[in-house]
């Protein structure tokens, strides 16, 4: 006869399994932050797209697609964008980020750094693309993208890392 878990073990599990879209969530939220970038708009896309990225290669039943486009609605309701850009710019970053799960997941660093690039180039595109549709004009001013592109690609290692710290200390007994 099995052990029934506790409520407090209950809720225990269920904070840990939170942690992922929690930080999503934090990175949105950060992201929105009045920094000083003069006009380029909010920063929030490309880090957002990091733990995104990050969890659905190392823990993807932490980071469903639900989550995904739950956070990408927060973020068109927060930013007044057009409701569905943000939502489909992640889901096309999870998407990709899943597509290549099996290449990335067990690969060094680097790669998976190169995989985030490559991830957060093709979500930027798609975001461009959006955004150009809805305006009816095509912007050719890429300097505020490549600038909050070049942000999300500096800020992707240290963000690894302390994912890699919370993962290991926090969610050894989450199931994978």
């Amino acid at each position: 006869m099995a052990l029934r878990p506790t409520v407090g073990q209950q809720i225990d599990v269920a904070l840990r399994r939170s942690i992922p879209v929690a930080l999503a969530v934090l990175l949105l939220f950060l992201g929105l932050l009045p920094w000083n970038t003069h006009g380029l708009g909010p920063m929030n896309a490309n880090l957002v797209l990091i733990p995104i990225y990050y969890w659905t290669l190392y823990r993807p039943r932490l980071m469903t697609v639900w989550a995904v486009a739950a956070i990408g609605l927060l973020s068109d309701f927060l930013l007044g964008t057009l409701l569905g850009v943000n939502m489909l710019t992640f889901l096309v970053g999870y998407r990709v980020a899943l597509a290549q799960r099996k290449i990335f997941a067990s690969a060094p660093f680097i790669i998976v750094w190169a995989g985030f690039l490559l991830m957060s180039g093709v979500a930027g595109l798609v975001q461009w693309l959006l955004a150009t549709i809805v305006r009816e004009q095509i912007d050719f001013n890429l300097r505020p993208a490549l600038f909050l592109y070049m942000i999300g690609a500096v800020a992707y290692p240290p963000c690894a890392y302390v994912f890699a710290w919370i993962q290991r200390r926090s969610l050894v007994r989450v199931a994978q």
